[in-house]
């Protein structure tokens, strides 16, 4: 389910990125300092291009990473879990390796719903003149996403602390 969800979200958001990517101008603030002020900018196709690269490219490398490397590579060295030879036995791997699999899609929902929040944001933005990002729903999206972020891991770590 999280795998398809994840697939479903990365569709939905090129989809939205398309779609809404018409609405900036030619030149986009990209880039925000601390008061919300734009401090960078791109052409609308650089633009484009970054952010789906961001909400797709990454997204995608990163899962692959939790999930299918250690598939990839049964030494298993660089898997870094509590537990790991005990998790990884022969008897356990196969569902300590479906749960990755499970739990990295999780991220990778996080992490293009974090992206599609900032590209909301900056659609947002651009409807002042000039740009300015709006603080307070950033501030709420990111730390959103850092709670999200730490869950995963907290339930990383609890699926794998100690041998049942």
């Amino acid at each position: 389910m999280p795998c398809v969800l994840f697939l479903l979200l990365l569709i939905g958001w090129s989809g939205f990125l398309v779609a809404t990517v018409g609405a900036f101008p030619d030149r986009v603030a990209s880039h925000f300092g601390w008061g919300g002020h734009a401090d960078a900018w791109m052409t609308r196709e650089g633009y484009l291009t970054w952010m789906l690269a961001f909400g797709v490219v990454f997204p995608a490398i990163v899962t692959a990473m939790v999930a299918l490397l250690p598939r990839a590579y049964p030494g298993l060295a660089f898997v870094n879990l509590p537990n790991r030879d005990y998790w990884f036995a022969p008897e356990r791997r196969a569902d300590s390796l479906a749960y990755l699999g499970r739990h990295a899609c999780w991220l990778g929902c996080l992490i293009v719903l974090m992206v599609g929040g900032v590209h909301a944001l900056i659609l947002r933005a651009h409807e002042a003149t000039p740009p300015m990002l709006p603080l307070v729903p950033f501030v709420s999206l990111l730390v959103g996403f850092l709670f999200g972020v730490g869950a995963w891991i907290l339930l990383l770590y609890r699926r794998f602390h100690r041998p049942l």
